[in-house]
């Protein structure tokens, strides 16, 4: 007996910070479900006591939420020297016990899964309160007694998780939490937030289609350093809901699925709707970031030379001129350079002819004897291509040309645009030589990004950052930084740059997978300085 009221009547479950009774509360006579906080062996009496203390706080947390999809906590009980922790009992499965009893679920029943999952996990982050341990284990489905699909999704143990990962108890040896579906930032130490217990609903949902978690090993480090470094495997039986699983599995917290993009793709998913796909082959599904937007008439407006830091698109607008820190035009630069050389020629002339004499008719001077023709001028550092050590020139659209290492495939070839993939990553190199119809580049990636978003032509699209207009290489340029997700690589992240070139506008883009974009961070600047325009 707890707490002089509440009779522990069987054992339902048990983990590695405890055991969860079948209780009844002879009070209010009504079944409950009590935690039982088993603290590990060793532990020192000031570690006993940050966990005890951290348990009640978190309960009293917990206790705070309501919610259909979250176990209610009704009491904690202090009792043998440790913290029992008193909730609503359910009767039901867990969603690991029915995966493993039942085998994997379809794709529309587990959508529906993850979306009751997540309307309960935003109203826990709402109120403060993250889980830290969102897993199959922690999921109960609640069919009213019958088999089929859930009618009710509740997630046990809100709040109360902390315990497993709280940072101060690391140094007893302590397993923070279920290494599988631990977030990748939690597993080099950081701080949980809302966007862990997402990469955790996402790894939840993914081992509820497939029968096993995204990373499963047999090893616990095994799972974590697969988590840190390695992307997960597309999904096979997820159907129309593989895009959220993946954008949920993103390793970046700051490029992961948000919690209101994975409730319209989730609604979409337990619809049955299939998200749109840009044109490609449907067997690879891999996706061309770009496609040709609709000719427009090119604006009467200026290029403004601008060069602002670097801003989320989502508050992205052009600034008002009050605001704008102009600097002047590369083509008067340009103009002024010309200038300068063409008047220090004359006075070179100038001052020839006065060497040669005074005489109003001076005699013509003697013929030069014949010499080589002077070299070729060298073009100007900011205008001319590089080709970097060990790499080779390669044929883009309209007689242009870059360099790329060795390994690069060319796949996709047009008239118009020409790409080139690593086939071991994924990753994606474009040059485009299509006319935008404006003269901003910037008003180029604005117009790409809504068309994009519009038609839902690249699934779980995100947009990151726009920078520009700016002077590169004396041509005026914008780059626009996005995500999206394929089926074979997962979350690509793509960087973008528009110019204009000679009076053409290209666009290159470097694109690589997302999880590991440090690896590919420097190639988007060193392929556009290699950038030749026709004719040099």
């Amino acid at each position: 007996m707890l707490g002089r009221r509440y009779r522990l009547l069987s054992q339902v479950g048990r983990g590695g910070m405890g055991r969860v009774w079948h209780a009844h509360d002879d009070l209010l006579h009504r079944d409950v479900a009590v935690k039982e906080v088993i603290f590990p062996p060793g532990l020192s009496s000031s570690d006993r006591e940050v966990l005890f203390e951290r348990t009640l706080r978190e309960a009293r947390s917990a206790a705070r939420l309501s919610h259909r999809g979250i176990v209610t906590v009704h009491d904690v009980v202090e009792e043998d020297d440790r913290p029992w922790i008193v909730m609503e009992y359910v009767r039901a499965r867990s969603l690991q016990e029915i995966i493993d009893d039942d085998g994997p679920l379809s794709p529309s029943r587990v959508a529906d899964i993850g979306a009751q999952m997540l309307a309960a996990l935003r109203v826990a982050h709402a109120a403060g309160v993250l889980h830290r341990d969102v897993k199959p284990a922690n999921v109960l489905l609640d069919t009213g007694g019958h088999h089929g699909d859930a009618t009710r999704v509740v997630i046990t143990d809100f709040g109360i998780a902390r315990i497993d990962g709280d940072a101060t108890l690391t140094q007893t040896g302590l397993v923070l939490g279920s290494p599988a579906y631990i977030a990748p930032e939690r597993a080099r130490g950081e701080l949980a937030s809302p966007a862990s217990d997402l990469w955790a609903l996402g790894a939840t949902l993914y081992a509820a289609c497939e029968g096993r978690s995204p990373h499963d090993r047999v090893e616990a480090m095994a799972a974590l350093s697969a988590v840190l470094h390695e992307e997960a495997a597309p999904p096979r039986r997820a159907g129309p809901l593989a895009p959220v699983l993946m954008g949920l599995l993103v390793k970046d917290p700051a490029l992961r699925m948000t919690a209101d993009q994975a409730a319209a793709d989730l609604a979409r998913a337990a619809r049955g709707d299939t998200p749109a796909r840009p044109p490609g082959p449907a067997d690879t599904w891999q996706e061309t970031a770009r496609s040709p937007l609709p000719e427009r008439d090119v604006d009467d407006e200026t290029i403004r030379d601008l060069d602002r830091p670097a801003t989320e698109v989502a508050s992205v607008s052009r600034p008002p001129d009050a605001e704008v820190r102009k600097r002047p035009s590369p083509w008067l630069i340009v103009a002024m350079v010309v200038l300068v050389a063409v008047l220090a020629v004359v006075g070179v002339l100038l001052m020839r002819h006065a060497a040669g004499g005074s005489s109003d008719s001076p005699s013509p001077s003697p013929s030069p004897s014949p010499s080589p023709s002077p070299p070729r001028p060298t073009p100007t550092p900011s205008r001319s291509a590089i080709t970097p050590a060990g790499w080779s020139r390669v044929q883009g659209p309209g007689g242009t040309s870059i360099a790329l290492p060795a390994g690069w495939i060319r796949q996709m070839v047009k008239p118009e645009s020409v790409q080139f993939v690593q086939r071991a990553t994924g990753a994606q190199v474009q040059v485009d030589a299509i006319p935008w119809g404006v003269a901003d580049p910037a008003e180029h990636w604005r117009r790409f990004a809504g068309e994009v978003k519009a038609k839902n032509a690249l699934p779980v699209f995100r947009e990151l950052r726009l920078r520009g207009p700016f002077p590169a290489r004396g041509w005026s340029a914008a780059d626009f930084e996005y995500t999206w997700l394929t089926r074979d690589y997962g979350t690509l992240r793509g960087y973008d740059r528009g110019f204009t070139a000679n009076g053409r506008q290209y666009a290159i883009l470097v694109a690589g997978p997302a999880g590991q974009w440090d690896r590919f961070a420097g190639l988007p600047k060193t392929i556009f300085d290699s950038f030749g325009p026709p004719g040099g």
